[in-house]
């Protein structure tokens, strides 16, 4: 059964996601255009005047070539520093939490697909969502986390930050069969409402429906939901990151048992919970003990007849503590859009960024007319044999051929022209143009480890491939942003979600594994008013050191020349090579583990066996021998 009114909001968001996507269709068909430039389309723009279209027999396919110069597979990883000074232990545990998070939701597939999908499109967005059917055994649910083409997700016209809209759309094609089962409704025969959410070929796969879904924003400013397929609605949710629970229908109160305890009604509605009740103490990071129940109210005692029992001096009536009651405690909700945008280039008067394909299709169309005439040309030429006049050739594969003659005159005119055709300016063109489209994208020979005749030597090269870098730095800090953005939605969401504690495992400084849990009542304080509230204050960032961590044998390299410079100590000495192992081994060195507990057990054994030699020594006290071995700590 639909939820009553469902119909006229359909109706309502359907209208406005009609005229949204006539507003971003022109966009939507052009990111076709695109992703066919990449995957190396044939077919050339009709000139000016001409009939049609001519399609290209040879291309060089130079917006592929240049897009994948650029990939850069690293994901970058989160930093996030503590507002205040109380919560810097706070601050390391979200960092645990985010890499964990990384590792399990497989960011580097997520990654790889984004660094080709943001130059060719401009953009691209991540979904962030809780998926309940989720987690490990001893939690209920996880965070999900996927990727979202710009053709799937239609904006609200006219606003240029995600933040700023009243509502987004975004089309997910998904199987009918799923649909029905999970939300438990029919939805009877329906096809997939926009193909081009899925695919740019057009072509409709029998079981898939679209679902409609939009997030906008409610009367409190909450994030709400609604998603339909056709005249079937899925989801009606006024306050969708609210959780929900069962209240009473005449007076609001939550169910905790089959009457309600305040009115008596037993009749009951699913509605959002703005507070929940603890289950069990709580400890506060300031040690502040937060007990699940409290004393209830002071209520006069009562005779056997109901009536309130008085002191007999006073007359005043004699009061006990009333039956305790759950402390309660405000759910927290992150009131903000599950969709992060990751950018190419920021542009004003535009939701998307700029696209590296729209920057050199001019150099594309001309590389691939360029292509395709110089193979014309040169299939064309070949060789042609003059004979007299009345003189066949024989044409077969024979080895040996006869060919017969009237008479000896006839042989001096027997010859063979060749015909060659001059490239040399079309290919000369064909280079110009994929210099103008690298040029343009600020790409050089050396950022593409290509041989670079203008560096002359190794310190040219690097700076070279530096200053290309340098130019696609802006690129870099749109990444980097977004992946902020998108790690701090994710912590509000376990924040919001996580009930139970979280496992955790993360290195420590010396390289030990170290286990813990996030437990989202860690974030739970009291204010001066004695209210309750959850500490999200915290500046999340990447971690400018994560690219450099990721080209591990460069920062091997880096570490050993600190070494050889004696950064660790003098380079004889094992309190030296401990640190160095210990360095080593926090950055993934193969086996240097193993070399580390080796050093850790020469430098135990030298202890022992000088602290043994100074007990042997009469007159040696225990200062002494302690100031004697003392060299031997260094470092540990």
């Amino acid at each position: 059964m639909q939820p009553q009114g469902s119909a006229a909001k359909r109706a309502k968001w359907q209208g406005r996601l009609d005229y949204a996507k006539r507003s971003y269709d022109p966009l939507r068909q052009k990111m076709d255009r695109r992703q066919a430039y990449y995957t190396g389309d044939h077919s050339i723009p009709a000139a000016s005047g001409a009939s049609k279209a001519k399609d290209a027999t040879n291309v060089r396919n130079i917006v592929y070539e240049l897009i994948e110069s650029q990939v850069d597979s690293t994901v970058p990883q989160p930093r996030v520093t503590a507002i205040h000074p109380e919560d810097k232990e706070l601050a390391r545990k979200i960092e645990a939490l985010l890499l964990n998070q990384i590792r399990l939701l497989n960011f580097k597939e997520l990654n790889d697909l984004q660094e080709r999908t943001v130059p060719i499109q401009g953009g691209d967005y991540w979904q962030v969502e809780w998926d309940p059917n989720a987690g490990f055994h001893c939690t209920l649910g996880d965070l999900s986390v996927c990727e979202r083409h710009p053709k799937q997700v239609i904006p609200q016209p006219g606003v240029y930050d995600v933040e700023k809209m009243e509502y987004i759309f975004v089309l997910v094609s998904q199987s009918r069969e799923y649909l029905e089962r999970r939300y438990g409704v029919k939805i009877e025969e329906e096809s997939e409402s926009d193909v081009s959410a899925r695919t740019a070929d057009g072509e409709y796969v029998e079981g898939l429906v679209t679902q409609n879904i939009v997030y906008f924003r409610n009367r409190k400013g909450g994030i709400g939901l609604f998603s339909w397929v056709g005249d079937q609605t899925l989801e009606d949710l006024e306050d969708y990151q609210a959780r929900r629970g069962e209240v009473c229908c005449e007076c609001g109160t939550r169910r905790t048992a089959d009457a309600c305890p305040v009115c008596g009604s037993k009749k009951f509605r699913q509605a959002p919970l703005e507070a929940q009740e603890l289950e069990r103490n709580i400890t506060l990071a300031d040690g502040t003990l937060v007990p699940a129940l409290e004393p209830g109210e002071p209520e006069p005692v009562k005779n056997p007849d109901g009536s309130i029992q008085t002191d007999l001096l006073t007359g005043e009536p004699i009061w006990q503590e009333g039956p305790p009651v759950r402390t309660t405690i405000p759910y927290y909700k992150p009131n903000a859009f599950p969709m992060v945008l990751r950018r190419n280039v920021r542009l004003f008067g535009q939701l998307l960024g700029s696209s590296d394909v729209d920057v050199i299709e001019d150099q594309q169309i001309a590389v691939s007319k360029f292509g395709t005439k110089i193979e014309e040309k040169l299939l064309k030429g070949g060789s042609y044999v003059t004979l007299p006049e009345g003189v066949n050739v024989e044409t077969t594969d024979r080895e040996l051929k006869v060919l017969r003659m009237r008479n000896p005159a006839d042989k001096s005119m027997i010859g063979v022209v060749n015909v060659q055709v001059d490239t040399s300016r079309d290919q000369n063109m064909l280079e110009t143009n994929y210099a103008w489209a690298k040029s343009t994208l600020g790409i050089t020979d050396a950022f593409q480890g290509k041989y670079d005749a203008s560096a002359t030597s190794g310190t040219a090269k690097q700076f070279s491939a530096n200053q290309s870098a340098g130019r696609l730095q802006s690129k870099r800090e749109m990444k980097n942003q977004a992946y902020a953005k998108l790690y701090k939605l994710m912590f509000q969401f376990m924040l919001a979600y996580a009930d139970e504690p979280y496992p955790l495992t993360y290195q420590q400084p010396d390289g030990q594994q170290q286990f813990t849990h996030f437990d989202r009542y860690d974030f739970l304080k009291q204010d001066a008013a004695g209210e309750f509230y959850w500490c999200d204050e915290f500046i999340f960032e990447v971690d400018p050191a994560s690219n450099l961590a990721s080209n591990r044998e460069t920062l091997w390299s880096m570490i050993d020349v600190k070494y050889q410079a004696g950064a660790f100590g003098p380079i004889n000495e094992l309190q030296s090579q401990y640190r160095l192992w210990t360095l080593l081994a926090e950055t993934g060195y193969p086996h240097a583990e193993a070399m580390k507990a080796s050093i850790k057990q020469e430098i135990d054994e030298q202890k022992a066996a000088a602290l043994q030699a100074a007990g042997a020594q009469p007159g040696l006290t225990g200062q002494a021998a302690a100031a004697d071995t003392g060299h031997l700590e260094g470092g540990l």
